[in-house]
């Protein structure tokens, strides 16, 4: 077999994961089984024993097989529980369970063992009530437990929610398993290929085929094929790379809140800079209580509107919000 081919059967033994071994007393009950079988077989008539024999122990082993397969099946099928929830959609996608497949919805659970995908859409999903995972179109991600998913293919964007916030989150991929430390990031996986982009904080790849582990810090991208590792450093944290995940993000809930909030999220959901003319101007932002909702605006209709409701002119330019005006 050609080393390529070792590499992808490793690839997709591994992105399977392992099959639960069957309990000591499922283990006992198949061979009980299969030894009970045995013993009515070796009772039967002497005349025909001789040539029997070896279909008796084909059968006995045949039995044990089957025993134990039904046994493993039955302990192994641990009840599915709730790991996550819908929170935005753009366009389509399909929640897939078994056999049952649903088109996903707003506030529809993802129970684990369950596979999120999209075609042309976008989708969000709040993780352990806690991280935000974001997937781009084309994409596909299995829910594995509380603290496990795996992606198939695409483009997963990963929110803490700051840096040393979240729950741990482990994402199984081509390129090994990556661990995040609080932080915004990208992973792509595109057949045996993976790449890692970080925005903010950093994450962790273990390299099983090395026995290492690979950190990856903000501006950095790490892409993986097989035993080749190429790096990129000072990447911006802005642009187009990163501007779909602004799509399919929960809209801050701005009803009585600072306007400084606002801006504050709104940045980092870009990866932009904050910029204040003056000080008299930071003050106001601080002072100034929203009212209303943005559900449903794009990010540049959110600052005009703000920006018509309160006053203080808001603009974008080269990753830089400009609060007050540009210089």
């Amino acid at each position: 077999m050609k080393p390529d081919e070792d590499r992808s059967i490793e690839t997709l033994i591994r992105l399977a994961g392992e099959r639960e071994t069957p309990s000591a007393a499922a283990s006992a009950r198949a061979r009980l089984a299969a030894e009970q079988s045995w013993r009515r077989m070796l009772d039967e008539p002497a005349p025909r024993a001789r040539w029997r024999m070896p279909l008796v122990y084909a059968a006995a082993l045949g039995l044990a097989a089957i025993a134990i397969f039904c046994w493993t099946r039955r302990d192994a099928a641990a009840p599915a529980t709730v790991v996550a929830r819908i929170v935005a959609l753009e366009g389509s996608s399909t929640l897939r369970q078994g056999d049952s497949r649903l088109a996903a919805a707003p506030d529809a659970k993802v129970m684990s063992g369950s596979t999120l995908s999209t075609a042309d859409g976008r989708v969000a999903a709040s993780f352990a009530d806690a991280l935000s995972l974001r997937l781009n179109a084309k994409t596909a991600l299995r829910f594995d437990g509380h603290d496990r998913v795996t992606l198939l293919y695409g483009t997963l964007y990963v929110d803490s929610g700051g840096l040393n916030a979240g729950p741990p989150l482990t994402i199984a991929t081509p390129a090994g398993d990556i661990r995040h430390v609080g932080t915004q990031f990208q992973v792509q996986v595109s057949g045996d290929t993976t790449r890692i982009r970080v925005r903010e904080g950093r994450v962790a790849l273990r390299r099983d085929s090395r026995d290492e582990t690979r950190l990856v810090a903000a501006g950095d991208e790490l892409e993986v094929l097989g035993d080749e590792e190429h790096w990129r450093h000072g990447l911006p944290f802005f642009g187009q790379p990163w501007e779909w995940t602004a799509s399919v993000a929960t809209a801050l809930a701005i009803d009585d809140r600072p306007m400084a909030e606002f801006l504050a999220w709104i940045t980092r959901e870009h990866g932009w800079q904050l910029h204040y003319s003056d000080e008299e101007v930071q003050n106001r932002t601080h002072a100034i209580r929203l009212h209303g909702s943005l559900d449903g605006l794009s990010s540049a209709a959110m600052l005009e509107r703000v920006s018509l409701v309160t006053g203080i002119p808001l603009a974008v330019r080269d990753g830089v919000l400009w609060v007050g005006g540009l210089e």
